[in-house]
């Protein structure tokens, strides 16, 4: 059959104006799914980016290669080289949905870029990791606020249930900002008849997942500080302990903004406000501000499991990393090699010692 029979045929069978709407319904979904492939904090990075390069360097459309190399060099030293790299690769993305092009696809731009590193790189700054003692003076402490206003029958106690509720989970799991509050009710599963009861979560998104599939984790029920427990509180506390529908239709964001008045919204917490919050918490709490930061939250669970005898493939599987650099750069290092190497040969020397009624083979130094 040849093409133009079986267009002949389709024809026949759907009318032309049935197939122009079926068309634009098509066009239009396929907008919207080109647009939820793009993360709500890429396109308004791309803004800030393309915004910065036109209105504060006054730089040319279409833009070449020497234009974004002048432009690198232009900032170099002033933004630090994690900005400009973010920044030309959102420009030059943009710029090939405009123009068709990509500036960077060009050697001299990396090698302007080689440049900058080789002239301005520096230690990376790194958050705090929050050990588990923090976290258990923080959450006590946001228990005790809870429970003096629940007493005053004060109706913002419930934001202190989806605080703790809210830390508890993004340290257990290790979750992002935006991972945190992407997170649905419906995301939820709680089993508490199974021994011991068991959290499961779905994180519908990840800065990681490129194909947007999403991914499940799940943990049994902790004898302290348990994330299990509080959200089960939270959700309780949120509906005054009467389920509306249930959890598994349940399309409210998990971990949604709460007013002055403590009346809960349908709006999710934005990411950018969760490291804010934080802050708050833990100044109010008379824990160090400056220390720690929504980050602590995802090193501190990645040391904590680290120290606890974990491996770096049961980190990177647990928190969701697909490169081992990544893992890496989260965990404190424990130790330098000569600390480590007098550890193992003083660890030796002992076992020696037991085994063969005091004989060592290492000389002391």
């Amino acid at each position: 059959m040849t093409d133009k029979d079986l267009h002949h045929q389709i024809n026949e069978v759907i009318a032309e104006a049935d197939l122009i709407g079926y068309r634009d319904n098509a066009s239009e979904k396929l907008d919207q799914y080109l647009k939820a492939a793009v993360s709500e904090n890429t396109k308004l990075a791309t803004v800030k980016a393309v915004k910065h390069y036109r209105k504060v360097y006054r730089g040319p459309l279409p833009c070449t290669d020497r234009d974004m190399a002048l432009y690198l060099s232009h900032f170099a030293g002033e933004l630090k080289i994690s900005t400009l790299e973010q920044r030309r690769s959102l420009i030059g993305k943009w710029h090939e949905r405009e123009y068709g092009t990509n500036p960077n696809n060009s050697d001299l731009v990396s090698q302007t870029m080689r440049g900058i590193r080789a002239t301005h790189n520096s230690a990376r700054k790194q958050a705090k990791a929050m050990p588990v003692t923090i976290l258990n003076r923080l959450v006590s402490a946001l228990n005790i606020r809870r429970e003096s206003l629940r007493e005053k029958s004060d109706k913002r106690w419930v934001r202190y249930s989806r605080d703790i509720a809210m830390v508890l989970t993004a340290f257990w799991f290790g979750l992002r900002s935006s991972e945190l509050v992407s997170i649905k009710v419906r995301d939820v599963s709680m089993n508490w008849d199974a021994r011991p009861p068991r959290l499961d979560l779905y994180i519908p998104k990840s800065k990681g997942d490129r194909q947007a599939r999403g991914r499940s984790v799940g943990m049994e029920e902790l004898t302290n500080l348990c994330p299990m427990h509080a959200i089960r509180e939270w959700l309780e506390d949120r509906s005054n302990g009467v389920d509306v529908k249930s959890r598994e239709e349940n399309d409210d964001y998990l971990f949604s903004k709460i007013d002055r008045w403590g009346a809960v919204w349908s709006e999710p917490l934005h990411a950018n406000s969760i490291n804010k919050l934080l802050k708050r918490l833990l100044e109010d709490s008379g824990v160090g501000v400056e220390e720690y930061s929504s980050h602590s939250l995802r090193r501190g669970i990645a040391n904590w499991a680290i120290d606890s005898g974990a491996s770096l493939n049961e980190l990177m599987d647990w928190v969701g990393w697909s490169d081992l650099r990544s893992a890496k750069r989260y965990v404190d290092e424990k130790g330098s090699l000569p600390n480590r190497l007098m550890d193992r040969m003083e660890n030796d020397r002992s076992g020696h010692n037991s085994l063969d009624g005091g004989t060592s083979i290492i000389e002391p130094l």
